[in-house]
């Protein structure tokens, strides 16, 4: 077995270091010159700098190979790290970390979409759900299935992303100071900036390509989240029904530009460009043209050095001391139990997930869970409700085609003081940004014809002939943002177990009136749009505030999947102080030196914003610090809008300085897997 790529081969993989002169690989001899040359040089300085002979690098265990976990291999194994990332899930990326191209297992079709080919078996290893009303009520569970689940694979949620990469803005960091406490909300300030995140927003985009047009973005969006640099790519061909609904937009006098978005527009990374199949969100790419955590990231990171373990599934934290992690417990592939040493341990299995991990290593140091200590391990969890408008056009749109959509508006992404939130009790109300053009999936099409002759017959199949909402429906889906609230949490489940006999997390979530009045605020806006677009079939629009009726609904209602975006945050909220946060500004636990969160998790706030961008960014921060590494400087000034690039300027974001001397310090010992029966 390879051990660095997951894949059969004929002998046992070593870090380089330890590899023999008469076992080079191919691939790292490709690379080895600039390596020893980038190594020596770092290790100059480091002499230079310190008057210390360099000391072998901290070993790391990254549990997840998803968007936080690919990033903060990469980072470290290009770095010089040792590295071991474990994967509950399957490697479905044939080649991934090899010298050629990458496969896929993936193809233009729904079943293995229909069939959850690439996520966590429900019944296997379900979830249970609750809302708050239940919880106090005493109700332990209403829903145990699919709640919010996401891929569990090589890669994670970017298996089969809609690859959308806009940026938080200014202030989505500083809610509380900028707009003051929501009742009923825990609202909080970020630790960090705007522009301590922004030169990790530039590299993530560049490696991971994204394409977009600064030159056509408003003036307010650049306001909020300045960019320093063009996009590497330019947008695809926009999608019909996009250009339509943007002159909609515009009629009303909002902007429509073309939506960030990590889809190859030109060959990039060693990957074709998109060919607009039109199988896009919801569904792995048959030709990697649409960058993600694997192609982008892991890929490269296995290359210099990164081990992947797919099919491993840790469940516990084991500890050297009250403050300091010695490593993980698993199951590999085969249901055994094995264990791993390392000097750090970084957490980036999803939000819910990784609040499971911790809650499952409880131990007399910490009988709440690791990292615990102040009680908000688990709680403000955060879900984006969507809010949906859409409309029948006389011609034939094809919104299926393309790449879900490849037109933005962010006109609501707020905050609004409209006469509804003052009559709740809020402050204001936000919304969020809307993905303009796209369509329902196959398999809700399909749902909608059967429901209108449930016995089938003649008429049914005229329906799926004829495809009107295939061939003549788009809309508007707006990201709505959650506000955190204590009772919105990770626990336990307190009776059911998954198939290898670990507690399963219970999510207890209910909506606060925040979203429900944003939601039924922004919506008939979002109708608007699509009145105000050509070629519409007067009277043939509609918006659906589908996290209001998920609400009225319940827990495990078909309105409450449709509602939910499958973008989890929140649960290890990142602060200054440890008495009300988990992680501090770096994701690094308050209570274990050598334990970091590097998903969602750490999220103070949701934003109106699809957060993987954003998760991308604070992992490589977090990478950088644990590396000790001292970003670039750039800018972080607000760009006319044009497409030229402006001058770097703004602060270096440097990592802290005890952080770096005590990995430093724990980087005299190598990584060491304990030998177990069989090892031999």
């Amino acid at each position: 077995m390879d051990r660095r790529r997951g894949e059969p081969a004929g002998q046992r993989w070593f870090h380089p270091r330890h590899r023999s002169r008469s076992r080079r690989d191919p691939v790292l001899r490709e690379h080895a010159r600039p390596a020893r040359l980038t190594r020596a040089t770092l290790a100059r300085a480091r002499r230079v700098q310190s008057g210390l002979m360099a000391m072998a690098k901290p070993s790391v265990i990254i549990v997840g190979s998803g968007a936080g976990g690919s990033v903060a291999a990469w980072a470290l194994a290009t770095a010089g790290h040792p590295v071991v990332v474990f994967e509950k899930g399957r490697n479905l990326l044939p080649g991934l970390g090899g010298p050629g191209p990458i496969g896929s297992l993936f193809g233009n079709d729904i079943l293995k979409e229909s069939r959850s080919f690439e996520d966590q078996d429900p019944v296997l290893e379900p979830r249970s759900l609750r809302s708050q009303s239940d919880a106090h009520n005493g109700v332990a569970r209403s829903f145990v299935g699919d709640v919010n689940d996401l891929p569990t694979v090589v890669g994670g949620g970017t298996i089969h992303w809609d690859a959308k990469t806009p940026r938080f803005w200014r202030q989505d960091f500083k809610g509380l100071s900028l707009y003051g406490p929501v009742p009923g909300a825990n609202v909080a300030d970020w630790p960090l900036t705007y522009d301590d995140l922004a030169p990790f927003y530039d590299e993530v985009e560049r490696h991971l390509g994204v394409q977009g047009d600064v030159g056509r973005m408003p003036a307010h969006t650049l306001a909020q989240a300045p960019r320093a640099h063009q996009f590497v790519m330019p947008p695809n061909p926009p999608m019909y029904a996009g250009l339509l609904l943007g002159a909609g937009a515009a009629r009303l006098g909002y902007t429509a530009y073309p939506f960030p978005m990590a889809v190859n527009s030109t060959a990039y990374g060693g990957r074709p460009r998109c060919n607009s199949c039109g199988f896009c969100s919801g569904y792995g790419c048959p030709i990697n043209a649409r960058g993600g955590a694997a192609v982008s990231f892991l890929h490269d990171a296995i290359r210099a050095g990164a081990e992947l373990r797919p099919r491993s599934f840790v469940h516990r934290i084991d500890m050297a001391s009250a403050d300091r992690a010695a490593g993980v417990s698993y199951l590999d592939a085969n249901g055994n139990h094995r264990s791993e040493r390392a000097d750090i341990v970084i957490l980036a299995a999803s939000a819910i997930e990784t609040a499971r991990l911790l809650l499952l290593s409880a131990n007399s140091d910490h009988p709440a869970g690791i990292g615990n200590h102040s009680g908000q391990l688990g709680h403000n969890l955060m879900f984006h409700f969507f809010t949906l408008a859409g409309a029948l056009f006389n011609e034939e749109i094809h919104a299926t085609r393309g790449p879900s959509s490849t037109m933005t508006i962010d006109d609501f992404v707020g905050p609004a003081r409209p006469p509804e939130a003052a009559a709740a009790g809020l402050p204001y109300v936000k919304g969020g940004i809307c993905e303009t053009g796209g369509t329902l999936g196959y398999g809700q099409e399909i749902g909608i014809y059967a429901s209108a002759f449930p016995a089938g017959g003649g008429g049914h199949k005229q329906l799926m002939r004829q495809s009107a909402l295939r061939r003549h429906a788009t809309g508007i889906s707006m990201v709505g943002e959650d506000m955190p609230q204590i009772d919105n949490r990770v626990d336990l489940d307190p009776q059911l177990h998954d198939v290898y006999g670990f507690a399963i997390p219970r999510i207890t979530h209910s909506a606060h009136r925040f979203e429900l009045v944003a939601s039924e605020h922004y919506g008939p806006m979002l109708r608007a749009i699509c009145d105000a677009s050509p070629g519409i079939i007067p009277g043939a629009s509609t918006y659906v505030p589908v996290g209001t009726l998920a609400e009225l609904s319940g827990p495990g209602s078909p309105l409450y999947g449709l509602a939910t975006t499958a973008h989890i945050m929140g649960t290890a909220r990142m602060g200054d102080d440890p008495a009300s946060s988990v992680a501090d500004a770096f994701g690094r636990l308050h209570d274990v030196s050598n334990v970091f969160v590097g998903d969602g998790a750490v999220f103070v706030s949701s934003g109106g914003f699809n957060p993987t961008n954003t998760i991308m960014a604070l992992s490589l921060r977090m990478a950088r610090s644990i590396a000790g590494v001292v970003a670039a400087s750039t800018a972080a000034a607000s760009l006319p809008n044009t497409a030229q690039p402006a001058s770097p300027s703004g602060p270096a974001v440097v990592a802290a300085a005890a952080t770096v001397a005590a990995l430093g310090a724990a980087g005299r010992r190598r990584s060491r897997r304990a030998r177990e029966p069989g090892d031999d």
